[in-house]
């Protein structure tokens, strides 16, 4: 994935799929709005979507990935890179921490992993 030189505001979503997952990101520059699209860990399609730079259009093609089962992943601001939704379900645990653990040996779910998959925020290539 690849964030467009002169971005102003950008938009991960995902959405599940018989195939693992789909994503969608849409990106608002100071030209144009841009989506790019692909399976998840494989976005690799990328399309001018609204010739002119509109903040309407985005929201309006936002709400109609919405309405098919996406959710927001991140968002992208200038000058601070990707940060993940705070109120996202952390993924599934294929196996559940064993109960007679201690509860402080188990490391919180608050998305470190996230930000440390992120942590390359000054680059304009992040997959």
């Amino acid at each position: 994935m690849f964030v467009p030189g002169n971005t102003q505001y950008g938009i991960w979503m995902r959405a599940p799929s018989s195939s693992g997952g789909k994503d969608w990101l849409g990106f608002l520059t100071d030209k144009e709005v841009i989506s790019q699209w692909g399976k998840t860990g494989q976005v690799n399609q990328c399309k001018v979507i609204g010739p002119a730079p509109s903040r309407i259009f985005l929201d309006q093609k936002i709400e109609e990935k919405r309405g098919k089962g996406y959710r927001v992943v991140g968002e992208w601001f200038p000058g601070r890179g990707w940060s993940h939704e705070r109120n996202a379900q952390p993924p599934p645990q294929p196996n559940p921490p064993s109960q007679n653990r201690p509860a402080a040996a188990t490391p919180p779910l608050n998305g470190n992993v996230m930000r440390e998959w992120l942590s390359d925020q000054n680059s304009e290539q992040w997959f």
